[in-house]
């Protein structure tokens, strides 16, 4: 039972401009940790299978991966927002220029060309659009938002370079990457203050822009059917990985069947390590492990809301409305595909699923977001009245020396 000291210490610390980076900073670290447990269990198998008995080769890849994306997190949280408007249209403009060589120089993978061989290394540069595009639409968009009532205002920059960036991922096919871009760009334009006549203008052209590309493909035609009638596909065939990322969550139970343990991994489920990693979670963490995750992605929503709120600046809010939208907009979409709630789209789950371009610019835009929360009124105060781990660790060492 909590008392009226207590009460005013929890909302002392709720409402403290320091909360946004916390919330932050604990939800990647609470995916982070759970990833790699899974990542390591689900790409065990396929290490034994294709590397010559190494279990360990894919998941070593994932753990570069890692540090690369939080050099570049912790890189990016120390960045002023005059910064991070300065590396915006580089941003986006590198990310457009990756896109166009995929087009000419892109290999193909499941039935997408979105991938770009470099060495030895596979990069994946619609990921790198979509950092790009969040933090130069805050910086376009902060620059007429009082004055989006014309579709000249709203197309100059900001409309074009997502009409840019989403042609050029359909173009290549993932159209579960174009659908999470589509996204980041209405969240963007939402607290920018577009009006809502524009929303429901630019969601008719989304609906039949997607039914378009549904017919285009025979591959999204058979999961648009597996998902509308489940009762008539081959559960060895056209449903058999909606079939078996189901049997694994219905086998997980409430504490899972331990880590490391799943039956699944063992080539019975289709992108078990990235796609449907989701799958494999529930099923040895249970819905203990499931909900955890859950909850870490609703404090990255929290803290998102809050900085929207919170911050005077419209970069700032623009901003973290679009990577919020990007990452937990992503995470549902996933974790819905696993619950046969949408049909099968191909996007992973962020900070948690294998593969190393999503991490790594996933990891990128915590760091964006981190440098946003410091950005909130009174934050800096707020950091710099609390003492750092190392003097409060030297007080209560001189305290007890004297003792």
């Amino acid at each position: 039972m909590t008392t009226p000291a207590s009460r005013v210490t929890l909302s002392r610390a709720w409402n403290s401009p320091a909360t946004s980076y916390y919330l932050i900073a604990t939800a990647t670290g609470i995916l982070l940790l759970v990833g790699l447990a899974v990542v390591l269990s689900s790409t065990s198998i396929l290490s034994i299978r294709q590397q010559n008995g190494n279990a360990w080769t894919l998941f070593l890849i994932q753990v570069a991966a890692l540090v690369i994306g939080l050099v570049g997190m912790v890189f990016l949280s120390r960045f002023s927002l005059m910064g991070l408007r300065r590396i915006a249209p580089w941003a986006l403009g590198g990310s457009l220029a990756l896109l166009v060589i995929v087009y000419f120089r892109g290999v193909a993978r499941g039935g997408n060309k979105n991938w770009l061989p470099i060495g030895d290394v596979t990069i994946q540069p619609s990921e790198v659009s979509k950092l790009g595009l969040a933090l130069f639409l805050g910086l376009s968009l902060a620059l007429v938002r009082h004055e989006l009532t014309t579709w000249k205002k709203i197309m100059v920059p900001g409309g074009l370079a997502a009409a840019g960036v989403i042609g050029m991922v359909v173009i290549g096919g993932d159209m579960g990457t174009a659908i999470t871009i589509m996204l980041v760009v209405a969240a963007a334009y939402w607290v920018a203050g577009l009006p809502v006549r524009f929303f429901a203008l630019g969601a008719a052209g989304a609906v039949v822009g997607v039914a378009v590309l549904l017919q285009q493909g025979i591959t999204r035609s058979a999961r648009i059917n597996v998902w509308l009638d489940p009762s008539s596909c081959d559960p060895t065939d056209d449903c058999l990985q909606t079939t078996h990322g189901t049997w694994a969550l219905a086998s997980g139970g409430l504490w899972g069947v331990g880590p490391g343990m799943s039956r699944e991994k063992w080539g019975y489920l289709p992108a078990a390590d990235n796609d449907f990693i989701y799958a494999i979670l529930g099923e040895e963490w249970g819905l203990v492990g499931t909900l955890l995750v859950l909850l870490a992605f609703v404090l990255i929503a929290i803290a998102v809301h809050r900085i929207v709120v919170r911050s005077r600046d419209p970069f700032a809010q623009i901003t973290a409305a679009g990577i919020g939208a990007w990452i937990v907009g992503q995470a549902f979409i996933n974790i819905a595909v696993v619950l046969e709630l949408l049909p099968v789209m191909g996007v992973p789950l962020p900070l948690v699923s294998s593969g190393g371009s999503s991490l790594a610019v996933s990891l990128a835009a915590m760091g964006v977001l981190l440098a946003l929360a410091r950005s909130e009124p009174g934050a800096r105060e707020a950091f710099g009245a609390r003492p750092s781990v190392m003097r409060r660790s030297l007080a209560v060492m001189s305290r007890r020396s004297g003792a």
